[in-house]
């Protein structure tokens, strides 16, 4: 489908961070084959034509730490630190799940992630067949990871083959990914660790894992292995890929040194850490460094909403609060983090609005009194915007969300779903 937005304001986020006035942009099929200034656009016949008047256009967020099937568990288990919350809580609950209710809990994230302005994410759960069923029936892009979780050889190995076998069933198949995902060094010994990096070697792919998200966990690493999760994840190879680590709360500066060596990501998920009592990761001392951040959510049951939006806004404002520094992360850098440095991550060509990039595209309505008076759009993006402004999300030159309503999906049927599910969780 060929599409023409135009009497559009842009956030580019190109390496310039242009924004651009009264622009035009046409999509044609999956890619942006112009995006400029309204007299300099090519003529070109549209399918539909979109008056972006009023309008804002940008890249689409990536949510790069995500438990989709989670969503049944919103509110679930709330108050809690991360140890008791899992316990005695969420893997309980998890024993009841299956497949029906991984497929329906995902595709109620499917819909709150696209009304959400979220065009990828990164996943890492069971139920992996179940996910990517919503994911490609919703048209969000994916990257796909089946955790191996039990430190019980049996389990691991089994979990391990269900994670290769879910390569080999979707990677690069439409618009998924999938990655190796060992759950955390304190889930997973060191033998199994190394073999999932030989994999994931073998295979050409990444590994998507848990670091350092408690004092806890990165302490007791320490103590036990004599070194932090990352120097370890380093000698046992895990780093000669490319490594999505998610929180990253405690790291140390030897840590992101090497982080920054390799290459590797941080998916810091400010909303979730706070709620959990975990920490505020030093995202500032990180970006310092020269280590890659990118914005995750984590679960609705740790966070409760799948709003990249929001973590954008709280990891801006925590690093300006713990350094003292107002100048920290300023607004452009955070919807940098927010959008391109997800599509890094990812090793994809998204985050930015230019000719060539995918037609990843979010647009909101910024005509209200939020944002006026405009003195600057891309300051009131991070810090006035919620994600109700969103009117529309385009993954691929596929509108999947609309003013309210999805292509893809009933929400009455959906939340129809979790409410007879949440009768059996109910009863934990």
């Amino acid at each position: 489908m060929k599409i023409k937005i135009e009497n559009a304001t842009v956030i580019t986020n190109n390496e310039s961070k242009d924004v651009l006035h009264n622009a035009t942009i046409y999509v044609d099929g999956e890619k942006i084959v112009y995006a400029g200034a309204a007299e300099d656009a090519p003529a070109a016949e549209a399918d539909r034509v979109i008056d972006a008047q009023g309008n804002l256009i940008m890249p689409g967020f990536f949510n790069t730490h995500t438990h989709v099937p989670m969503n049944m568990f919103r509110s679930y288990a709330d108050d809690l630190d991360l140890m008791t919350w899992l316990n005695t809580r969420i893997f309980p609950a998890e024993d009841r799940l299956n497949d029906e209710i991984a497929y329906w809990a995902s595709m109620a994230a499917m819909c709150e992630m696209a009304a959400a302005g979220i065009t990828w994410f990164n996943e890492m759960y069971f139920f992996m067949d179940a996910v990517a069923k919503a994911a490609q029936e919703s048209g969000l892009r994916a990257v796909l990871s089946r955790a191996v979780v039990s430190p019980v050889p049996d389990v691991a190995q089994r979990t391990f083959r269900e994670g290769v076998e879910l390569f080999e069933k979707y990677n690069n198949t439409g618009r998924l990914k999938v990655y190796l995902s060992p759950h955390a060094q304190y889930t997973v010994n060191n033998e199994m660790l190394e073999k999932i990096a030989q994999e994931a070697a073998r295979l050409n792919t990444g590994i998507h894992m848990h670091i350092s998200e408690t004092r806890g966990e990165h302490e007791n690493c320490i103590k036990d292995q004599g070194m932090t999760p990352i120097e370890l994840s380093e000698k046992l190879g895990l780093l000669d890929v490319p490594f999505l680590a998610a929180h990253c709360v405690w790291i140390s500066e030897h840590d992101m040194e090497l982080m920054a060596q390799h290459g590797s990501y941080v998916l810091s998920c400010p909303r979730s850490n706070l709620k959990l009592a975990s920490g505020i990761a030093p995202l500032s001392r990180m970006l310092d460094k020269g280590v890659h951040v990118s914005l995750g959510t984590d679960s609705v049951a740790s966070n409760n909403k799948l709003s990249i939006m929001e973590e954008m806004t709280y990891a801006t404002l925590l690093q300006k609060g713990t350094t003292y520094d107002p100048k920290v992360m300023p607004a452009a850098q955070a919807i940098d983090i927010a959008t391109r440095q997800g599509a890094l991550a990812m090793g994809c060509e998204s985050g930015v609005i230019e000719a060539g990039k995918n037609a990843d595209i979010i647009m909101l309505d910024t005509s209200g009194i939020r944002y006026t008076p405009d003195y600057d759009i891309v300051s009131n993006v991070v810090y006035s915007a919620d994600d109700s402004d969103i009117c529309m999300t385009m993954v691929g030159g596929d509108i999947i969300y609309e003013n309210g309503r999805f292509s893809f999906a009933d929400t009455e049927e959906i939340k129809a779903r979790l409410n007879e599910y949440a009768g059996i969780m109910k009863a934990i």
